[in-house]
């Protein structure tokens, strides 16, 4: 997987390189991330991060239906992205995606998600992507709605995070209209 990159901005390919600046990045925004993301509380210690990074670079490599990408703003962590779910029978996917506390606001995530949606639609043939956000979580929402998903309504209880389920809104995106907003 090569890297991709715009002004300020790269999606770089998962390795366990990574693996101590992305676990302190999580570290550093735990609380934040903990309310959304349910492996938050698993990541421990650089070693987890290690595992993980390890475990997406093999899928990668061995075809599994998820790809995944660490955002880099000006040579800095700042996150990651994916898409995962992969369905090659019916050429869709689900986009998922997380910055720290301190990138929050500054149009990364629109920029790094448009970069992951060209590789989806353009390069896999994708024809659907979709996007599960909680209820109540206004900033992921946010991201789709300014990338031009569609809400398709809400998904009771679609979410089970820290011990309780939440509702999800779920948003999807056709090809054909991220063409037109190209």
């Amino acid at each position: 997987m090569t890297t991709l990159a715009q002004k300020h901005l790269a999606l770089l390919p998962p390795g366990v390189a990574h693996a101590e600046r992305l676990f302190a990045l999580i570290d550093e925004s735990r609380q934040t991330l903990r309310a959304w993301l349910p492996w938050v509380d698993a990541t421990r210690s650089v070693e987890d991060s290690r595992q993980f990074l390890a475990g997406i670079a093999d899928g990668q490599r061995n075809g599994a239906a998820c790809a995944a990408w660490l955002i880099e703003s000006d040579g800095e962590l700042a996150g990651c992205i994916d898409i995962h779910g992969i369905s090659a029978l019916y050429r869709s996917g689900y986009l998922g995606y997380w910055l720290a506390d301190r990138f929050v606001g500054r149009g990364l995530m629109r920029g790094a998600a448009a970069q992951a949606l060209d590789i989806g639609f353009g390069e896999w043939g994708l024809n659907r992507i979709a996007i599960l956000a909680g209820v109540e979580n206004a900033r992921s929402r946010a991201v789709a709605e300014r990338l031009g998903f569609s809400l398709e309504g809400v998904r009771r209880d679609g979410l089970y995070l820290n011990g309780r389920h939440h509702d999800a809104c779920q948003y999807s995106l056709l090809a054909r209209e991220w063409k037109c907003r190209q």
